[in-house]
């Protein structure tokens, strides 16, 4: 009987908050959001960047901001960036705001900041929001583009189906993550059937507030930035892992390995 790869082996069994005290490489993780606010203590010193998609219909653009912002204009980016930082001490967080204060904005603008990470070769992307069916086609594309020069797209499943279950967290050439009622934060559940694979806590989460304050969050979306963080742990002690191997890692801690 084949036996699975010595990473395979060690990553399953790894205990998160051992590895996350070991020293690891650096990893690029972008947020798609609503922004961070970089000057929280949680994230002091985590942001390396902050940019916002602006302009005119059509005009879309990325444009850089100061580093050590405040740059969330709902909440919402804050509290996954916040997750991420705490959970996965390698992460480098890139920020690129791309909802308004209403946590709104051109759905078109995700697929700016898209094609700004791809451009950037940021090796992580937290996808904590769902692009509408209309965009699905250049949606593909793009996260196609991703998998083939290995950038790893962390999405969440909508929280209401409507049309589909979130995009792009229906493809298969992303990592997709439900909100299940696990135990700590540290644990992940792989789901069966349908398109949607992997499951994390995301319920009742004391998270980073905007202006350094903390709130309570649940939903998807904050499931999403607790599987990207296990993530950013394991390419910063197995840099080159693809993402189908990053997948089977995830699957292997849920199931276990004999």
């Amino acid at each position: 009987m084949n036996m699975p790869p010595r990473f395979l082996l060690e990553a399953s069994a790894i205990d998160f908050r051992d590895l996350a005290t070991r020293e690891l490489e650096p990893v690029e993780v972008a947020v798609i959001d609503s922004g961070v606010d970089a000057t929280h203590p949680d994230l002091a010193g985590r942001v390396v960047s902050q940019w916002t998609v602006e302009g005119d219909v059509g005009q879309l653009a990325v444009q850089p901001l100061g580093t050590g912002i405040n740059n969330d204009t709902f909440g919402h980016g804050t509290a996954v960036a916040g997750i991420i930082a705490r959970m996965a001490p390698n992460a480098r967080i890139h920020d690129i705001r791309v909802l308004d204060a209403r946590n709104k904005g051109d759905p078109t603008a995700s697929l700016v900041a898209f094609r700004h990470i791809l451009a950037q070769r940021l090796r992580l992307v937290n996808m904590s929001l769902a692009i509408p069916a209309s965009q699905r086609e250049p949606l593909y594309k793009l996260c196609e583009s991703a998998y083939q020069r290995n950038q790893v797209v962390v999405a969440a499943k909508r929280n209401v189906p409507v049309t589909d279950e979130g995009l792009p967290a229906e493809f298969s050439s992303v990592i997709s993550v439900d909100n299940h009622d696990l135990p700590s934060s540290y644990e992940v559940d792989f789901i069966g059937q349908g398109l949607i694979e992997f499951a994390a806590l995301g319920n009742e989460l004391t998270v980073p507030a905007p202006g350094g304050g903390y709130t309570v969050k649940t939903g998807t979306s904050f499931a999403t930035p607790t599987v990207c963080a296990m993530c950013c742990l394991f390419l910063g002690r197995w840099p080159e892992l693809r993402q189908f191997e990053l997948k089977t890692i995830l699957k292997a801690r849920a199931d276990g390995i004999d």
